[in-house]
């Protein structure tokens, strides 16, 4: 009953914590805010006053935008989706595409509204491996592979078109040094991993298996772990798998930069100049929004996210407002996914509840010893 009891304690103190986040940073961005701001040069003095949260959701609605964004956001998951369909079918298990969808927008949905303990990223891959419980930690593994290519196509994003935004003289980021520390560490991040996976195929298959072997020892893990190296190693093989899911990964991020962009209009501002990042400038600390916002404090980075892009808001020196709103429109548009996500999980409820139940038992018999290293 304890187990039971603390499998829904958690999830839900996570919820919990996330919309206390949120709140609080609501209620501290609520009211407009004046400040006085001094030329270091002349000396002169300049009133801005930046609007409330109260004050930019009671103004214009550009539903425009709004609709922009979210065909944007409809574009890149399906192409994050399709990208996860290779990255299965690279490690020879059988899968189609259909289902790669249907599985994805059931995790969405999962992992957007339902606080337990069993998330959309395990359901999708005990379905894989339901067939096939021998290979249940290749499942995982696509799925760790999934999250794996994500992360460094944002962080590759930044690396790529900060640099290039930087060079040509962009003002926003060339008179900015936050932003460029930022740039130039996603560059030494992007590069490092670049480098790592090329020299992973150095490495001869008796080292491999060596490793592998050593994994092994790691208690209640070792088994899991071993085959996961073994994943990543057929990927290494798979070259041309993994360019075509960086390339799915940056076509993806493009279009989850803009619809960033078009949520930040949303809500139009006063004074645009002002207020309103440029797409220059939201190809950089968008993604670091991002990769910040998948940290797994609270579910979907609820509250996390808002405070972030605030902050990230105030390095590129804008108004934080204009950042917590952008997140907030952006939030909406993930919310009506994630409920069409919802529909696909009612024409399938049966399927996915007996993997939720097998995901349930597994994880009260320590079950992460029953893959076998190999198939």
């Amino acid at each position: 009953m304890k187990k039971h009891a603390a499998k829904w304690v958690v999830p839900f103190l996570k919820y919990g914590v996330g919309f206390a986040l949120l709140a609080y940073v609501i209620s501290r961005y609520w009211e407009p805010k004046t400040t006085v701001k001094v030329d270091p040069t002349t000396g002169a003095e300049t009133v801005l006053v930046t609007p409330g949260i109260g004050e930019l959701i009671q103004g214009t609605i550009a539903f425009e935008w709004l609709a922009g964004a979210a065909l944007l956001m409809v574009g890149a998951a399906a192409l994050q989706i399709y990208r996860w369909y290779l990255l299965v079918r690279a490690l020879d298990l059988p899968f189609s595409v259909r289902n790669a969808y249907r599985l994805s927008l059931v995790g969405i949905f999962y992992n957007t509204f339902i606080p337990g303990s069993v998330g959309g990223d395990l359901v999708k891959a005990y379905f894989i491996a339901h067939a096939h419980p021998e290979r249940k930690s290749r499942a995982v593994a696509s799925v760790i592979a999934d999250r794996a290519l994500g992360l460094f196509g944002l962080i590759l994003f930044v690396a790529v078109l900060g640099s290039v935004a930087w060079a040509t003289g962009d003002p926003r980021i060339s008179q900015n040094p936050d932003l460029q520390k930022i740039v130039k560490l996603m560059a030494a991040i992007a590069s490092g991993s670049v480098l790592g996976f090329l020299l992973l195929g150095l490495l001869p298959p008796s080292r491999v298996d060596r490793f592998a072997g050593r994994l092994k020892w790691v208690p209640k893990l070792g088994t899991a772990l071993a085959e996961m190296w073994y994943a990543v190693w057929e990927y290494r093989k798979r070259l041309k798998v993994v360019a075509v899911g960086v390339l799915l990964s940056a076509v993806s991020h493009f279009g989850l930069v803009f619809a960033f962009h078009c949520a930040s209009r949303v809500f139009p501002p006063a004074d645009p100049a002002a207020e309103l990042a440029s797409a220059s400038e939201h190809m950089v600390i968008a993604p670091i929004g991002f990769i910040a916002q998948a940290i797994p404090i609270t579910p979907g980075g609820v509250g996390v996210a808002e405070g972030v892009f605030a902050w990230l808001y105030k390095l590129s020196d804008r108004p934080e407002t204009r950042g917590i709103i952008a997140r907030l429109s952006l939030r909406l548009v993930e919310w009506l996914i994630a409920l069409t996500g919802y529909l696909v999980f009612l024409r399938m409820r049966a399927e996915v509840r007996e993997i939720q139940h097998d995901i349930e038992v597994e994880g009260e018999s320590g079950g992460a010893e029953a893959a076998n290293p190999k198939s």
